[in-house]
């Protein structure tokens, strides 16, 4: 692995590719020097910090940083539903809309999907405090919902780790059909979230701000949802209505600037993951699969109706 680049796999390739890091030498400087790091904690982490970030980055002037930061990045602008010349911003560039027609979802009743563009990481079986990472974050249960009753429920479960790319489509989607309780806000800190740290632990998915929904789902029983915000985002939208039904696929919301995160969390006997999730992730490796494509099956036998 090539300094300042990042391997996953494809999923629909097969290859192993890499993602070049955007502000490459700040971003190293701020999580791989001790006065950068210094700077991280008790500066750049703040909330304001990436609140005033996100204003600047909403100005209209902004517009300008879209040609070279899609060239750089390889972004997929046949893709957008806008061409770059019509984004108000640069944060309108990255929380752009796209053909979700280039997204199409798997129809399998009993198939579980990605939420969102992402790379994936998956862990087919949680301990009361197995200790899940994201690159260098380390994190628990309790400490990633702060809520030890609802901890428990998912002992002995599984996990998806889906780590956005800031190239990537920004937006997250429902995994199933079901119904989704309101998003439980946490309030925090906005450290990084991609890998940009080499030997520091960055506690980010445990002190950054975050939302935990609660999904009834149909197929997978109560699945939490956990959305992770980070250095230059703003804050994460939701775009649905607790309590009212969704069709698997449906927009459930977006991060504004940045990349992010989101978990999926299952409780125990609900699902069993692809076999080629389960082999990179064992392996270390990220999967990098595309919203609407399956991450695995239920563990229940779906009951087909008699005509």
């Amino acid at each position: 692995m090539t300094q300042g680049q990042f391997e996953y796999r494809d999923r629909r390739s097969g290859e192993i590719k890499v993602d070049a890091i955007y502000a490459r030498g700040f971003l190293d400087w701020l999580y791989n020097t001790n006065s950068g790091w210094f700077l991280t904690q008790f500066v750049m982490s703040r909330r304001w910090v990436s609140r005033s970030y996100g204003w600047w980055y909403r100005q209209r002037w902004t517009r300008r940083k879209i040609p070279a930061f899609v060239e750089q990045l390889g972004v997929d602008l046949d893709e957008s539903m806008l061409r770059p010349e019509e984004f108000e911003s640069f944060n309108h560039f990255i929380t752009r809309e796209i053909d979700l027609s280039r997204r199409p979802i798997d129809p399998g009743t009993d198939v579980c999907i990605c939420p969102a563009d992402a790379r994936v990481r998956v862990y087919p079986r949680l301990e009361a405090h197995t200790t899940l990472s994201v690159k260098r974050a380390a994190f628990d249960l309790p400490s990633l919902l702060c809520d030890e009753v609802l901890a428990e429920g998912y002992v002995g479960g599984a996990a998806v780790i889906a780590r956005l790319y800031l190239a990537d489509y920004h937006h997250f989607h429902f995994p199933d059909d079901g119904i989704p309780e309101a998003p439980r806000n946490i309030r925090g800190r906005c450290f990084a979230t991609s890998p940009y740290s080499r030997t520091r632990s960055v506690p980010f998915l445990r002190e950054n701000s975050r939302a935990v929904t609660v999904f009834d789902s149909d197929h997978f029983g109560r699945i939490a949802i956990i959305e992770v915000g980070a250095f230059t985002i703003g804050s994460i939208r939701q775009c649905y209505q607790p309590l009212r039904r969704v069709r698997k696929g449906t927009r459930k919301g977006y991060f504004e600037l940045g990349g992010s995160v989101v978990l999926l969390l299952f409780a125990p006997g609900e699902v069993r993951f692809d076999a080629d999730l389960i082999g990179n992730s064992a392996s270390g490796i990220e999967t990098y699969v595309p919203m609407g494509m399956s991450l695995g099956r239920s563990a229940t036998p779906v009951l087909l109706q008699s005509p």
